[in-house]
C-alpha cells in the first residue's frame, strides 16, 4: 500500500503555505495527498445539540473541500482525499503518522478552526509523529522559488544513517545538492582537530555518496553551535534535515538545539524520527 502525504488543516494562512509544501512533495514523489483536520466537538458525546453538530461539521468539511480543490488546481490529477477526524488536531496528525511517508505541518499559526499550527501542537506532531515531519515557517517561500540545496546537520554519531538517507533521496528527487554541515560548538583546539572532524563527516556521508554519485555534496565542520550553524544556513537552503528526536523521551524530546531550529529557521525544517 502506498503512503500518502499527511497535510494539517485549520484554516490559517500557515496551513495553507503547508499545503503549497505538501502538495509539491506528494506530486515530486507520486505520491497520494490526504487533508486532516482534527475536531474536538465531534467527541462531544451528545453535549452539542444536533444542528450546531451539523453546521460545526458542515464548516470544517467545506474548509476540507476547499483546501482539496485549491491542491487540485495548481496539481490537476493528483490523488488528493481528505478526513475529518474527531479529537485533537495534534493527536489526529500522529495517528495519521502511523502509516504516512511524510506529516507537513505549518508553524506559528495564530488561528484557525483548531488553533493547529506551530505552537504545542505543531511541536506535539513534531516530537511524537513515527514518519518523518516537515514543518514549515512562516518565511518559508513557495516551494518553486526555493535554492537549490539542502542542508543536512551531521552530528557525527551512530544512529544518523537513517536522516542522511533522507536527505539524499530528497535532494535526488530534486536536483539539489547537500551542504553537509557539522558544528562543533567552539574553537579549534589545532589545525589537525578540524581536519579529523573533516574527516569523520566525511566517513558519515560516504555511503550516501556512493548510493547517490548524481547528488553534489558540500561539506563543512563549523565552529558555531549546531542550532546557530543550521539556522544561518537555512537562509540559503531549499530544506534543513537535522533535527533528531530522542530515543525513549517525553516532554522534551525534540531538546533545545531542535526547538532553537524549528522556531528560527528561514526555510522548512525536517525533523526525522529514529528507527525502533
Amino acid at each position: 500500500m502506498t503512503k500518502p502525504i499527511i497535510v494539517g488543516i485549520d484554516g490559517s494562512v500557515h496551513a495553507w503555505r503547508a499545503l503549497d509544501w505538501a502538495a509539491d512533495q506528494a506530486v515530486r514523489h507520486r505520491l497520494p495527498l490526504r487533508l486532516v483536520l482534527g475536531a474536538h466537538f465531534l467527541m462531544n458525546g451528545g453535549r452539542i445539540p444536533d444542528d450546531v453538530l451539523a453546521h460545526l461539521t458542515a464548516e470544517r468539511e467545506d474548509l476540507l473541500d476547499e483546501a482539496r480543490q485549491y491542491a487540485l488546481k495548481v496539481h490537476p490529477g493528483l490523488d488528493v482525499d481528505t478526513n475529518l477526524t474527531p479529537g485533537d488536531a495534534g493527536h489526529a496528525l500522529v495517528k495519521e503518522s502511523e502509516g504516512a511517508a511524510l506529516v507537513v505541518v505549518g508553524s506559528r499559526g495564530l488561528g484557525g478552526f483548531e488553533g493547529l499550527l506551530f505552537g504545542s501542537v505543531g511541536l506535539h506532531v513534531a516530537a511524537h509523529a513515527r514518519c518523518p515531519v516537515l514543518v514549515v515557517p512562516r518565511a518559508a517561500p513557495f516551494p518553486s522559488e526555493v535554492p537549490g540545496e539542502i542542508v543536512l546537520g551531521v552530528a557525527g554519531r551512530s544512529g544518523d544513517e537513517h536522516l542522511i538517507d533522507w536527505a539524499f533521496t530528497e535532494a535526488a528527487s530534486r536536483g539539489a545538492r547537500i551542504l553537509a554541515l557539522h558544528a562543533v560548538g567552539g574553537d579549534f583546539a589545532s589545525p589537525r582537530t578540524r581536519v579529523v572532524e573533516d574527516m569523520e563527516l566525511s566517513a558519515a556521508l560516504a555511503g550516501m555518496r556512493e548510493r547517490h554519485p548524481d547528488v553534489p555534496v558540500d561539506q563543512m565542520v563549523s565552529d558555531r553551535t549546531a542550532a546557530q550553524a543550521l539556522v544561518e544556513a537555512s537562509a540559503h537552503a531549499a530544506l534543513v534535515v537535522g533535527a533528531r528526536r530522542r530515543h525513549g523521551a517525553t516532554g522534551m524530546a525534540l531538546g533545545r538545539v531542535n526547538h532553537a531550529v524549528l522556531h528560527h529557521s528561514a526555510c522548512p525544517v525536517v525533523v526525522v524520527p529514529p528507527r525502533d
